[in-house]
């Protein structure tokens, strides 16, 4: 609640501030463009990178007989890879076996 509160009236501050000095306020808007685009990369599009880098190593170290959770939700046990490891075949019950894409993959449980 603190924070909302000093980040408004540093909003107010700086929209007060504004209509003193034209120069200054177009720098400070030019000023803030940057600082959002570093902002936004360090806490959206670097943590997806670091989620997308796990992900595909564990794509990669995927074995037979690993129990596995696809995008859909579907758990089941990898019984063969097919195409060069690009498909894969999921055991979900006795006499039931699914092919999907590798990158179907979820996660490893």
């Amino acid at each position: 609640m603190y924070t909302i509160q000093l980040l408004a009236s540093s909003f107010f501050f700086f929209a007060q501030d504004a209509g003193a000095d034209s120069t200054k306020s177009s720098f400070q808007t030019l000023l803030i463009i940057p600082i959002m685009l570093v902002a936004m990369y360090f806490l959206v599009i670097l943590p997806n990178k670091k989620e997308d880098k796990k992900r595909k190593e564990m794509i990669a170290n995927l074995q037979k007989g690993d129990t596995v959770v696809t995008n859909s939700g579907l758990h089941g046990k990898i019984v063969e890879f097919k195409d060069n490891n690009e498909t894969v075949v999921i055991s979900i019950s006795a006499n039931t076996n699914v092919t999907f894409e590798t990158s179907a993959i979820q996660k490893k449980k």
